[in-house]
């Protein structure tokens, strides 16, 4: 089961459910030393409804001119999520310079978890996005879309959510992640999908089991997965400090040194994958941070959960498959499931398997 989310696109489509393209009525409209200026003028005209804005009506603006703009926004506070990435878009090499980060926030949502997906979507990866998603609000074909997000770089799936009480109630069962959903994305990275994805977090997964991290061994760039409350896998890594499936336990320090990253925990994963990788920098592209439905309220006697932090040994793109018969078998009550050998698949046929 997943929360239904009513469709609401708003006057202006999807990207303006929760923000607004409109500038503050009344913002400068006028000036203490007189009439405005044509620059001014021109300033409040172009930025009165950023929904009619696209990076190719910037080809032939300068940057002074596009920085003033997004300098004007900042003083208005309408520095809005469509605006940051079409100047992006429009401006690669000088935007990122001033903004190489934006974090946004969605606690209720108000469309379905699809059309959040195609928000944050950049094909020509004009920007990396770091995704947290409350599984309550998804439904499995979602969580399987995912794979569609050819700029992910970092995801988080959380099942613990301020649902998690009313599931408990009714004894409805909301939506989670579960080994056939991870296998799909497995077959789905064979023909392309997350190739970009270093860090994955799941936290409150209770229904995965320890033959996921076979599976995740087909993600080409994955190199930390990040285990939070899913005791199916935990307790293999609490009996023994030893590597399973090439996923090796290591301490990991999150959010030293960048202040972004401190108070934003999956972008601090991410900017820790690389120090566990000498032969990887960070890209110099800019972060969409984006998260959608938000943690449980939980008591100040609620226990914490233990974090475990398991790094990929060796190189993706070195690896070669193993032969089924040399597998070393994953413990736990599914050691004996294998992954056969697919054929690359495309999204399309892989969702008419969970309709």
């Amino acid at each position: 089961m997943s929360l239904s989310v009513t469709p609401s696109k708003g006057p202006k489509g999807p990207s303006w459910v929760h923000e607004n393209p409109y500038l503050t009525i009344g913002w400068e409209e006028t000036s203490e030393s007189g009439a405005p200026s044509l620059k001014h003028s021109a300033m409040r005209q172009t930025l009165s409804d950023q929904s009619i804005l696209t990076p190719e009506l910037f080809a032939n603006v300068p940057w002074t001119i596009a920085k003033y703009l997004w300098d004007c926004l900042g003083k208005s506070n309408k520095r809005t999520l469509y605006i940051w990435k079409l100047l992006v878009t429009a401006y690669p090499s000088y935007f990122r310079e001033i903004s190489r980060y934006r974090l946004m926030k969605i606690e209720g949502p108000r469309m379905p978890i699809r059309d959040y997906l195609d928000q944050v979507k950049s094909d020509t990866l004009h920007w990396g996005v770091t995704l947290t998603l409350f599984t309550s609000f998804a439904s499995v074909p979602e969580l399987v879309e995912i794979a569609n997000v050819k700029n992910l770089v970092a995801l988080e799936l959380n099942t613990s959510s301020e649902l998690e009480t009313f599931s408990n109630e009714t004894d409805l069962p909301m939506t989670a992640l579960n080994d056939r959903i991870v296998r799909t994305w497995s077959e789905l990275a064979t023909s392309g999908a997350f190739a970009h994805l270093r860090v994955l977090r799941i936290s409150h997964q209770k229904q995965v089991s320890p033959v996921i991290l076979r599976f995740l061994r087909s993600f080409p760039s994955l190199r930390l997965l990040v285990i939070c409350d899913c005791p199916n896998i935990g307790r293999l890594f609490k009996k023994s400090s030893k590597a399973i499936e090439g996923w090796q336990p290591a301490d990991i320090l999150v959010g030293e040194n960048d202040s972004n990253a401190a108070h934003d925990k999956l972008y601090g994963c991410y900017r820790a994958s690389f120090a566990t990788d000498e032969d990887m920098k960070v890209p110099d592209v800019p972060i969409l941070s984006f998260q959608v439905g938000r943690e449980m309220r939980r008591s100040t006697n609620t226990p914490s959960f233990d974090t475990i932090y398991l790094v990929r040994q060796g190189h993706p793109e070195h690896e070669t498959p193993e032969p089924a018969a040399k597998r070393q078998k994953v413990p736990g009550k599914h050691s004996r499931a294998t992954m056969r050998e697919h054929k690359g698949r495309n999204l399309d046929s892989v969702l008419q398997e969970f309709l």
